[in-house]
């Protein structure tokens, strides 16, 4: 059964889907990072949600990151794109679609793992 994108329900299954793939533990060992991402324009209204790394795991919230490294800025129709994998995120940001602030150094460290994250992501039955 598909769930809403952005509900408590999508992170649910957001974190289930972390938690049961080795590739993304792999890619996230010895990483740590707080990131907040902040959605705008979405059915809801804005959405944030926060995804913290920590050494080969990764979970993720409704709200915000106290601690965030990084924040992440998308209109939800970009969210959309990046998620359902019909837009690359790198190339999203750019071409200006997502704002990137805080320690770019540890967001480019990330790069790599976050695409296994992103690929995680595109498993979840979801609906839009």
């Amino acid at each position: 059964m598909p769930v809403k994108y952005l509900s408590q329900e999508w992170v649910d299954a957001y974190n289930a889907a972390l938690a049961g793939d080795d590739a993304v533990r792999a890619a996230l060992k010895g990483k740590n990072a707080a990131l907040q991402m902040v959605i705008s324009g979405s059915p809801q209204g804005d959405v944030r949600y926060w995804l913290r790394i920590g050494d080969g795991g990764a979970s993720a919230g409704l709200g915000d990151a106290a601690d965030a490294d990084v924040t992440i800025s998308q209109s939800y129709e970009t969210s959309v794109q990046v998620n359902k994998g019909e837009l690359d995120g790198q190339k999203a940001f750019m071409q200006g679609k997502v704002k990137i602030s805080g320690k770019m150094l540890k967001m480019m460290q990330l790069r790599g793992p976050l695409e296994k994250v992103q690929t995680v992501l595109g498993t979840i039955d979801t609906e839009y």
